[in-house]
């Protein structure tokens, strides 16, 4: 199997993974939410170590992309420890999440046309 494959397999599992978490979030099982999102942003770290490891660096536009939409899940996970400790509103947080799940599933859409199609 070749290592973009590997990685696209992660990913993908990373974004059921949010998107699992989202369910959970809306069924308000904290439990089990956190451990979806918190088993998403393991996976897109090693998915993303992984690249990183593989390419030596990050030689395309979709990795330097890439490499926000990680950072940008890692807000928004950490964003939900702030809407915990009452810095952040619901919706606030809310609308965070969804971006950064969004966000992921684009980059895996673009990942499809430059890579697959």
């Amino acid at each position: 199997m070749e290592p973009f494959q590997v990685h696209a397999i992660v990913q993908v599992t990373a974004l059921l993974l949010l998107l699992f978490g989202i369910y959970y979030a809306r069924k308000h099982d904290r439990r089990v939410h956190h451990y979806f999102v918190y088993s998403a942003v393991g996976l897109l770290t090693a998915g993303v170590a992984y690249m990183l490891y593989t390419v030596v660096g990050v030689p395309s536009a979709h990795g330097r992309f890439g490499l926000f939409v990680y950072a940008y899940v890692l807000f928004a996970a950490a964003s939900g420890r702030l809407f915990w400790g009452r810095k952040l509103t619901r919706n606030t947080h809310k609308m965070i999440a969804l971006s950064a799940v969004l966000l992921l599933f684009l980059q895996i859409l673009a990942a499809l046309y430059l890579y697959v199609l």
